[in-house]
């Protein structure tokens, strides 16, 4: 009998055993059905104005660069300046052996007074010849003279070697006038206020036109040289501002503006060149240097946009998916303007839908979504 309740005692606590374990499993199933949800990321779809913004890389130039060559060629007798002066209107900036240019003045100078004497002579001549001629006339009409001795009197009287003589005096006055330009081209000075930018000649090296002897650049005046393609071009247009960023003169932004457009394709690159004025108060922006443009291209106002990622697609179709009731929901949608950051709505979604931003990848039709971040009002 003892045997017996024993064992009757043991079978009703396996049975217990078996009801609370029971009984535990089930709990702990519908708890984890009931926890099972995906999290997301939520904000509500607005109206807004989009702005499309490209980027290009350019370079600095000056707006006024100029390439300085002696007039005329001569061996360098000076160089007043260096690479980085800044010099005003009429500074020396180098000058040329002057001896044979003075050689030069001083014998034009002979040359004209030589001139001048052979007119002045050629003048007292015919004057003489003229007042000769005016006595042959009356021997002549006395019938003193034959008609071809009062020819060879009109011959002598004749202006003409007179011409000629002044015609020699003012090619020599203009060889003077050239051999002293040269010799006061033999200073070179700035045209107009600038840095050096460049020095390429030295002291006893001939200088010539084939090659700048100094560089002036105007710092003040620069812009940054870009070129754009066809599709982009009829989105810019002149006076349009733009920012730009030049690493190795400053880290911050610098605020630009569109100075020039091209009207035309460069006939190798077909793109289209563009110049972006920049100020350069404190002068450490540099021609020669690289620059990033920023540059807005299209804009859409007062339109439907969400956060580009939002936006997937799943079976060909351009999708978003919203939270509704606690359950994503798909919407098709139509998209427009996509500025990298934010893509337009055409179609396919309300202002204050709550949009899934974060976690849109892993939900489908129906999914059971929690709301862990976000705005979705």
């Amino acid at each position: 009998m003892r045997k017996w309740k024993r064992v009757r005692l043991y079978i009703a606590c396996v049975g217990v055993s078996i009801a609370l374990l029971a009984s535990g499993c089930g709990s702990q199933k519908a708890a984890t059905v009931e926890e099972k949800y995906i999290p997301v990321e939520v904000q509500p779809a607005a109206v807004q104005t989009l702005v499309e913004t490209t980027s290009f890389s350019g370079k600095v130039s000056s707006d006024q660069d100029l390439s300085l060559t002696p007039k005329t060629p001569g061996k360098v007798s000076s160089v007043n300046v260096k690479v980085g002066d800044s010099v005003s209107v009429g500074t020396v900036l180098f000058t040329l052996d002057s001896s044979d240019f003075q050689k030069a003045v001083d014998t034009a100078s002979v040359g004209v007074r030589n001139a001048e004497a052979n007119y002045q002579l050629t003048k007292e001549k015919i004057d003489l010849a003229k007042t000769n001629l005016d006595r042959q006339r009356q021997l002549y009409e006395a019938g003193a003279i034959s008609k071809s001795q009062l020819e060879t009197f009109e011959n002598q009287a004749s202006e003409t070697p007179l011409q000629m003589a002044q015609i020699q005096w003012d090619q020599a006055k203009l060889g003077l006038q050239q051999a002293q330009d040269s010799l006061s081209n033999a200073v070179v000075t700035a045209p107009a206020e600038g840095t050096v930018a460049a020095v390429n000649i030295k002291v006893g090296e001939m200088a010539s036109n084939a090659q700048p002897a100094v560089t002036l650049t105007q710092l003040n005046s620069l812009y940054v040289a870009l070129n754009v393609p066809e599709n982009i071009v009829n989105y810019i247009k002149p006076e349009q501002e733009a920012k730009v960023t030049i690493a190795s003169a400053s880290a911050q932004e610098i605020s630009g503006k569109i100075s020039s457009l091209a009207p035309s394709a460069d006939g190798k690159t077909m793109l289209y060149a563009v110049k972006i004025a920049v100020d350069n108060p404190e002068g450490k922006i540099k021609p020669g240097m690289f620059a990033k443009v920023d540059m807005p291209t299209q804009s859409r106002p007062n339109v439907l946009a969400v956060k580009s990622e939002a936006v997937v697609t799943k079976n060909g179709k351009t999708m978003v998916y919203v939270v509704e009731n606690g359950t994503a929901a798909e919407k098709e949608v139509t998209t427009g303007l996509d500025t990298g950051a934010l893509v337009e709505i055409t179609k396919g979604l309300n202002p204050g839908d709550s949009v899934i931003i974060k976690g849109q990848t892993l939900v489908d039709q129906g999914s059971k979504v929690k709301v862990v971040g976000g705005n979705a009002s």
